[in-house]
Order: structure tokens, then sequence, then C-alpha cells
């Protein structure tokens, strides 16, 4: 089980008006000591470079 990283996602409610504003899109907890927080406003080749490492 320890290979394997507890994936969160959660999605908060905004007004429509702060749609640009950066929020926390994915929290992926790796370790005890680790965690990579993910934000909405992420380039796709960070968020596939990422992705790739972790899994």
């Amino acid at each position: 089980m320890e290979d394997k990283p507890d994936v969160f996602h959660f999605q908060m409610d905004q007004p429509k008006s702060r749609q640009s504003e950066v929020t926390k899109a994915l929290q992926i907890k790796l370790s005890n000591e680790k965690t990579v927080i993910v934000y909405n406003r992420v380039n796709s080749y960070i968020l596939d470079a990422l992705l790739k490492a972790v899994f």
C-alpha cells in the first residue's frame, strides 16, 4: 500500500466573477512527509510530466 499515493480531488464553490483566480485543484499525498498540490491554472505539459513522475 505504500507505493500507491492517496489522491484527493475537491472543488470549491466560487462566484462566476472569480473564476480566473488560481485555486487548488488536486492534492496527492505521496508519503507522510510529501504532498503534491496542483492548481487549476497549471500548464498541461507540467501536469503531464508531474503525473508521469508520480505514477
